[in-house]
């Protein structure tokens, strides 16, 4: 993980990497924030994401000796705003079986400083969904970081999902107005939890990748 703090803006990159392959990379938006500021807030996202995809051992890298160094109980935090980023990452952490957090060279880290320079740069008007998303809560103000993590991978539900909630069509003519006929029997919930209605009456939630394994 890293965290861009710069002229152009703030970001965040985030590279997770799989024992199974295919490497999940995400580019975050976010306001003002320090340098360490974003390093915490880099750091907490990806493992929210990490756990997210049912990660429950992770080895977690950053270029920020001070951040490590706090985390690991080398340097003592004298700051009241990094001992709350420092307490919800401690938090965080422990919800996996498993952890490490090392420090690695910024030239180690290349492929997650682009994707937070990316982050810093983007207008918000340019915003792509899947390829850059918008952090919309700060973790020391409402207590956890919310993250787009539909943009992680794509099932089945990401279609209807972007459709109920940001009215996006897919680009082919013919699947669009298949999702325009289908959706009908889907609705969102507050949190963005897919729902389809049955014949009968009642909602049934949707599952995705993961989801059915925890249920069974």
């Amino acid at each position: 993980m890293d965290g861009a703090s710069n002229v152009k803006g703030f970001g965040l990159g985030i590279v997770l990497k799989p024992p199974t392959g295919n490497t999940i990379r995400q580019s975050i938006k976010t306001s003002r924030l320090t340098n360490n500021e974003a390093e915490y807030e880099a750091i907490i996202a990806g493992l929210e994401l990490a756990k997210i995809l049912g990660a429950e051992l992770i080895e977690a890298k950053c270029d920020s000796l001070l951040v490590v160094n706090q985390v690991n109980k080398s340097f003592e935090v004298r700051e009241d705003r990094m001992q709350r980023y420092l307490n919800k990452l401690q938090v965080t952490l422990h919800r996996f079986k498993e952890w490490t957090l090392d420090h690695v060279p910024q030239e180690q880290s290349s492929e997650a400083d682009a994707l937070a320079n990316l982050g810093s740069s983007v207008e918000e008007d340019d915003i792509v969904p899947g390829t850059v998303v918008q952090l919309s809560r700060y973790v020391v103000k409402e207590g956890h970081a919310e993250i787009n993590s539909t943009s992680l991978r794509w099932d089945w539900r990401n279609k209807y999902t972007e459709y109920l909630k940001n009215g996006k069509l897919p680009s082919d003519h013919k699947e669009s107005r298949a999702l325009r006929t289908k959706v009908a029997r889907f609705t969102l919930d507050e949190d963005g939890t897919l729902y389809r209605r049955t014949f009968d009456g009642p909602l049934v939630v949707c599952l995705g990748p993961g989801d059915t394994d925890y249920i069974l």
